[in-house]
């Protein structure tokens, strides 16, 4: 399915309220001020904190997505979302919820639950509507052009001891995904006592494209911890900043999904979700994690149903589509629970797209020559903007500028795969984008020297 987008900013409390804007494709931008949060939805937040795992929290649930939609929508901003939605639909195209969400008080709330009463659907469970919270980092990192991908995409499965937990069940609903579609996913396990320098060991020799993480998490004085072990089997609390470092040392990595299991007494889903938001700003595209626990089951069902959907179909590898997916068979299966709502998914992709497979009919290719074209040049305009941003390049440490300088060199040689393209529109794309994409590497190779 091709999306428009609709994308909603809100900027850190101002005055009266919370400056709002709203950027609907081909439409234009509607603002507003957000008004404090009321009594009545901080009182439905609060109700449904503790509820996702209960089985009769459906109607709270769904009174909470319907107060917090009436809060946002506020004004011209449901207006606008009105206008983008029917415009969508009149085209036979989904509307994509990108939320950007500056004050850590609001990132911090369900936003999965978005309900609108009118039309009494909720945007996270339709793939006709994804939701994602989306980090803008074409000023830092360029466009990142869409790549075809070496099949099988790599795995790496990493379950440390936890001896609450039961992870065998999730592991064997990849492993059977793995296998139906054995050409095009491939899985590694990591398991029993997983130490700092066993996973080390194991992304530098791995060449992963997807990293997923199964276990504990701890937030504490305002930071993130997931659980390794050490070496006699005990926890070993890693921090965020570690655990990202871990991640963006290496640059094969397309997404980390980061799964809470258990029963909600250790584990916390500020300590992922401020993880998966940390590791998309260092620079991996994207980051799936659960804002709060989900059972054993429940747990092995959404990843099977994630890959499988991330790895069939007219949307393989498009990551926002298979979550939503996921979610929407989480809450057919536990219809009188919340589980569906725990999955978040990070990203700095414009488009959801984190591979590409190869190959297919001339027909098919026929038809992509128009977005990948739209595409080319939507990134090229990002690239386009971001060349006037130098001070970002002072404040950067170096060892974030060697990484973004990393991510144009490998969006320079996806660029020129595309100079030999059939289609003279892709070329020209592909030219332009080239040659800005050098001056923006000349003018990182500056400041690093």
């Amino acid at each position: 399915m091709q999306y428009q987008d609709f994308t909603i900013t809100i900027n850190e409390f101002q005055g009266s309220g919370y400056p709002i804007s709203a950027i609907a494709d081909g439409i234009g931008r509607a603002t507003t001020i957000l008004p404090y949060p009321s009594d009545e939805l901080r009182m439905w937040l609060d109700a449904v904190a503790d509820l996702p795992t209960a089985t009769d929290s459906e109607a709270a649930m769904c009174q909470a997505g319907q107060a917090l939609f009436r809060w946002l929508m506020t004004g011209p901003i449901e207006s606008h979302l009105r206008v983008a939605w029917d415009r969508a639909q009149r085209v036979r195209q989904g509307l994509r919820l990108r939320l950007s969400i500056d004050p850590p008080v609001l990132s911090a709330w369900p936003w999965e639950l978005l309900h609108d009463p009118a039309r009494d659907h909720t945007f996270a469970t339709s793939c006709s509507t994804p939701v994602v919270r989306y980090f803008d980092q074409a000023n830092h990192l360029g466009g990142l052009v869409e790549q075809m991908t070496a099949l099988p995409l790599k795995l790496l499965l990493v379950l440390p001891v936890a001896p609450d937990l039961n992870l065998e069940q999730e592991r064997l609903g990849i492993e059977q995904v793995a296998a139906s579609v054995a050409t095009t996913l491939q899985v590694r396990v990591l398991d029993d006592v997983v130490t700092r320098s066993n996973l080390a060991d194991a992304l530098l020799t791995g060449d992963y494209d997807i990293v997923h993480f199964s276990g504990h998490g701890a937030f504490l004085d305002g930071r993130g911890y997931a659980a390794l072990n050490q070496p006699d089997g005990s926890p070993d609390w890693i921090h965020s900043g570690t655990l990202s470092r871990l991640a963006v040392n290496h640059k094969s990595i397309r997404l980390v999904v980061l799964n809470v299991c258990g029963d909600g007494h250790t584990d916390d889903g500020r300590a992922f979700q401020g993880l998966a938001s940390q590791m998309v700003r260092y620079g991996v595209p994207a980051v799936v994690a659960m804002q709060f626990p989900i059972g054993d089951e429940a747990a092995s069902i959404f990843a099977r149903e994630f890959y499988k959907r991330l790895c069939v179909g007219a949307d393989a590898g498009q990551v926002d589509v298979a979550l939503t997916y996921a979610r929407s068979m989480l809450s057919i299966l536990y219809p009188h629970n919340g589980w569906w709502a725990a999955p978040v998914l990070y990203t700095h992709t414009t488009d959801g797209i984190i591979y590409r497979l190869p190959g297919g009919s001339a027909e098919q290719e026929a038809l992509n020559v128009p977005p990948q074209v739209a595409r080319l040049e939507a990134l090229t305009e990002s690239l386009q903007a971001s060349l006037g941003a130098d001070e970002d390049w002072a404040l950067a440490e170096p060892g974030v500028l060697a990484f973004w300088r990393g991510s144009l060199r490998r969006a320079e040689e996806a660029y020129r795969g595309h100079l030999d393209d059939p289609n003279p529109g892709v070329q020209q794309a592909a030219r332009r984008g080239l040659m800005l994409i050098q001056r923006r590497l000349a003018a990182m190779e500056h400041v690093l020297a």
